[in-house]
């Protein structure tokens, strides 16, 4: 390829790259949310497990990564540390490596502590965004999840 040719495609790159803009995106939302459950000391990666899990009563690791369309390691290296907490703990039920894990006691409570800061979250990303970038992020999530691989 010729070096204006590539020149070119460099500008573009850096202009237009859809994955630097959603991880942009991603970074910026993301923050919204850590500033608020920081005095928590909860991360907002760690939020949406105890909330999915609180939703389900019990997950199994497998589900959970399914249905936050996570890797497996990450997972569970997050379900490790908010274990490491006392905020889950696992089921009885099935195979040690396959056991579904649900909220312990406090789990709940730092749940329901993150109520109020995941509220004052939501307003500033939605504000952020405007009611119909959200409208617009919702519909196209659901596209990408309906049409990813492996689902």
């Amino acid at each position: 390829m010729d070096r204006k040719r590539t020149s070119a495609i460099v500008d573009r790159m850096a202009r237009e790259c859809v994955a630097n803009q959603l991880r942009t995106l991603s970074r910026v939302v993301t923050g919204i949310y850590e500033n608020e459950l920081r005095p928590l000391k909860l991360k907002a990666s760690q939020m949406v497990i105890l909330a999915v899990t609180a939703r389900l009563g019990q997950v199994r690791a497998t589900e959970l990564s399914r249905i936050l369309q996570v890797d497996a390691s990450t997972l569970s290296r997050n379900v490790e540390r908010i274990r490491a907490r006392g905020w889950l703990e696992q089921a009885l039920a099935g195979d040690e490596r396959s056991r579904p894990f649900r909220l312990t006691a406090s789990g709940k409570e730092i749940l329901s502590e993150a109520v109020l800061a995941w509220e004052r979250a939501q307003a500033k990303a939605v504000a952020l965004l405007g009611r119909q970038g959200v409208a617009d992020l919702r519909r196209l999530t659901a596209k990408v999840k309906a049409t990813a691989p492996g689902d």
